[in-house]
């Protein structure tokens, strides 16, 4: 199989993974780019954020045609992102591999964790108010979190999803059906800065973008309707456990050599 072949795979397997849990592809790409394909944490953060940038575009334009989308809330999350995805596309360029697959197996498990004992509150039914509707979420919270958001999307170039979710998830009342479109209307915003600045500064493979996209854009779809089928506590509870798994696979690459 063609590095091509294998990339495009990698990118359909990480957007179906993803897509069924409603966090998007990236922090299942990332591990896989570092330990298969060798990347260092800048190029595997720049090169996974063109999957994530083209996954969110794709989604945030049909979340708006359907009027799914928060926007005003979208809006500030972007107004804290975009300084948040500068610093952590510049951070990313320092970081030495080590302390990058430490950090990042550290966030994992926190997700995992996240995602294991709120499994049923994750996918609990919530009264489905107007969008418009919703507990209103501070201007200065809305762009703490956005500039959490930029930051950890541009370091791991997982976008924001695992951030933007759960904090909409705990801390608004916005309905069940708004929460992923809004999400992706916020990483939509801010993802593209990070992919600039990973650009200049040169952490992009060009020739791993054509199948990254297309591996993205064919299992997006595929992931989001199986959700519809499978999406229970116990599905997230395999994917969190799964992500414990890779989170010790890149901290004991470490440990053993």
């Amino acid at each position: 199989m063609t590095v091509a072949l294998e990339l495009f795979a990698a990118a359909f397997f990480a957007s179906v993974f993803g897509s069924m849990v409603g966090l998007g592809g990236g922090f299942i790409l990332v591990p896989i780019l570092r330990l298969f394909f060798g990347l260092g944490p800048a190029e595997a953060a720049g090169t996974s954020l063109v999957l994530v940038t083209a996954n969110s575009a794709s989604g945030a334009f049909t979340y708006l045609l359907q009027k799914r989308v928060d926007v005003k809330l979208g809006l500030m999350f972007a107004a804290g992102g975009l300084p948040g995805s500068i610093i952590g596309a510049i951070m990313t360029k320092h970081i030495a591999p080590r302390d990058f697959d430490w950090a990042f197996g550290i966030f994992l498990i926190l997700v995992a964790g996240d995602m294991i004992v709120n499994a049923a509150k994750r996918v609990g039914a919530r009264v489905e108010t107007n969008v418009g509707q919703r507990k209103a979420m501070s201007f200065r919270a809305a762009v703490g979190i956005g500039f959490v958001v930029g930051l950890v999307s541009s370091l791991f170039g997982i976008g924001g999803g695992v951030i933007v979710v759960p904090s909409l998830l705990y801390f608004s009342s916005l309905p069940a059906h708004a929460i992923s479109a809004t999400s992706h209307f916020a990483i939509v915003l801010t993802s593209p800065v990070g992919l600039i600045v990973h650009g200049f500064q040169h952490d992009i493979r060009i020739a791993d973008v054509a199948p990254l996209v297309a591996g993205g854009l064919c299992g997006g779809p595929i992931g989001a309707r199986l959700s519809m089928r499978l999406k229970s506590p116990q599905l997230l509870v395999v994917v969190g456990i799964a992500l414990v798994c890779v989170a010790l696979s890149l901290a004991l690459r470490h440990v053993i050599h």
